[in-house]
């Protein structure tokens, strides 16, 4: 199931790799969980998961987040969980 969640997020345009495995290890692990966050929250939330489990990768900028967030809302579902 981590596979096909990591593939899933993967489909978000502009996000790498490890921004991939940052979402899914700080729990936002489907498209769906995206749309329960504010923008400013969700990369708060983000800083300090990396901050606890000092996860090798930077926290998305202001812009990135609320382009990620909007992009999944519009964007196909493939997988259903």
């Amino acid at each position: 199931m981590e596979l096909v969640k990591l593939a899933d997020l993967s489909r978000l345009t502009g996000v790498s790799g490890i921004r991939t495995r940052l979402y899914y290890d700080a729990g936002i692990d489907t498209l769906d969980k995206f749309s329960d966050w504010e923008a400013a929250k969700l990369r708060e939330m983000l800083i300090g998961f990396i901050e606890r489990t000092e996860f090798e990768g930077i926290a998305p900028l202001p812009k990135e987040i609320v382009a990620t967030i909007t992009q999944t809302m519009i964007l196909r579902r493939m997988v259903r969980y």
